[in-house]
């Protein structure tokens, strides 16, 4: 017996034509957990092992803090997410700014 599941995934329809994408509007534990476990709970930049008291923490790949999905998300130690740190920061400005535009 053979089961194709072309075109799905975990997150739904991977054709992009109807992703809930309100779903990801904030970064929660079972997201976390997600990217965590596709990183195989080590820093996406180093290789350290991330557990106990190295903290993950995570970067918006595409520049969009409130695009959560876990395509979208890097798991970083902390020494590593320093070096982006800024950027995620000014990521979080711009976007604050365009929302005050936007209303």
């Amino acid at each position: 017996m053979t089961i194709i599941t072309k075109g799905l995934s975990f997150f739904g329809n991977t054709s992009g034509d109807s992703v809930d994408r309100t779903k990801y509007a904030h970064l929660t534990m079972s997201i976390k957990q997600i990217v965590l476990e596709k990183a195989h709970h080590r820093c996406q930049r180093c290789n350290i092992r991330l557990h106990g008291s190295t903290q993950a923490f995570f970067e918006h790949i595409n520049g969009s803090r409130k695009d959560n999905r876990p395509g979208n998300l890097r798991a970083l130690c902390s020494g590593c997410f320093k070096k982006v740190e800024k950027k995620e920061n000014k990521k979080g400005i711009f976007d604050s700014l365009f929302g005050k535009l936007k209303s």
